[in-house]
């Protein structure tokens, strides 16, 4: 259910991470009229942001393939791009309060992240987060604020989770981003682990509100409805991520063409694949159904290969920002993909053997690649 917008004097939205997610919801926040500052980690970043004119730029290339939008593209196939002025940077370090906050950090980023601004947060601000895998929230949760003191619970944040399907890019390291695929988000109040609950602060309300007006088909849901998303999106990147990463491959090396057509006979390993992905789904339905036993219906094996061909091939051309971390000798988020499955299966006592071998090739290779671009 979309949220519309409403005309109120509107708060600053601080937005942690400025990576191509960062700053395509910093823009569109700040083009809705929202002031936004961009926590950055050193000084030397916000001298930086000031110095290119304290903008964020997004190059819309979605709609190049946008049957009315490129229209909007000059003879070269370029376009201006599109700008939102006079956003604000800052350090984590300030000390001013911060009500409303959106994290777009890395997910092995973000509890450091967090930890160094969570003394300008209470009980009357909101947190969203925005990070592939699952795992996040309980981490936040247990390390800043499982204490359960009266003055602890003075300080407890509401929580926002979300999930985004655009395809985001940042190339360099201004602040600009490609804005690759138009697609959708969704977010929901997470609930809270604390016992009792703190009420939803009004601050929660003007973010979901903030968000649900975005031109990014954005819908703002229950969360059983996109704790469902999150699973799925989960198994998604539990397979695509590792296996692109490990064989240096785009997407759609997971969505082979139909059997039986002179295109599949063509693709080497066809049979090898499809047995991989039912093998590896099948694994992680048999995790969910002993962890979630009421979304047991929703979450079949079939149903979860089902989900992950649709994604790999329509993103068939992308390359996986797993494959992207371990070819830039970048620590990967598999931790909270893969490794975020394996914990949740020895809780739960099923059997992981393919996403621990994922997970751990995944880390030979993050270390191979450590050690090859420092020896470099």
């Amino acid at each position: 259910m979309p949220l519309g917008s409403r005309h109120t004097q509107s708060s600053r939205i601080h937005v942690l991470g400025a990576g191509a997610v960062g700053l395509l919801f910093a823009a569109h926040l700040r083009r809705a009229g929202h002031p936004i500052t961009l926590l950055l980690r050193s000084q030397e970043s916000v001298n930086r942001f000031a110095e290119a004119g304290s903008r964020i730029g997004i190059y819309n290339d979605w709609m190049k393939t946008h049957p009315t939008r490129k229209l909007l593209y000059n003879e070269d196939g370029q376009v201006a791009p599109w700008v939102a002025e006079d956003c604000q940077a800052e350090t984590t370090d300030t000390e001013s309060p911060i009500k409303q906050l959106v994290v777009t950090t890395k997910a092995q980023d973000t509890l450091e992240a967090f930890e160094s601004v969570k003394d300008r947060l209470d009980a009357e601000s909101t947190v969203v987060l925005l990070q592939n895998g699952m795992g996040t929230y309980e981490a936040i949760h247990k390390e800043c604020y499982s204490s359960h003191s009266q003055k602890s619970a003075d300080k407890v944040p509401a929580f926002v989770v979300g999930t985004n399907a655009h395809g985001c890019l940042r190339t360099d390291a201004r602040f600009e981003m490609h804005h690759t695929a138009m697609s959708h988000c969704s977010f929901a109040v997470r609930p809270s682990l604390a016992n009792p609950p703190p009420p939803l602060p009004v601050s929660a309300l003007d973010m979901l509100t903030a968000l649900g007006a975005l031109p990014l088909n954005v819908s703002v849901i229950n969360w059983s409805e996109l704790h469902l998303q999150l699973l799925l999106k989960l198994a998604a990147n539990a397979i695509i991520n590792p296996v692109t990463a490990l064989t240096d491959s785009r997407n759609g090396y997971l969505a082979p063409p139909p059997e039986g057509t002179p295109e599949c006979r063509e693709v080497a390993g066809t049979q090898e694949m499809r047995g991989l992905l039912g093998t590896a789904c099948q694994e992680i339905a048999s995790i969910y159904a002993r962890a979630h036993p009421h979304l047991h219906d929703q979450l079949t094996g079939p149903s979860i290969e089902e989900y992950v061909v649709h994604v790999a091939s329509v993103t068939a051309r992308n390359r996986s920002s797993m494959l992207q971390d371990v070819s830039a000798g970048r620590q990967t988020e598999v931790d909270w993909i893969n490794g975020y499955l394996v914990r949740l299966g020895q809780q739960h006592g099923v059997s992981t053997p393919i996403n621990s071998l994922l997970y751990t090739l995944i880390k030979l290779k993050e270390a191979a690649q450590s050690h090859t671009f420092f020896s470099n």
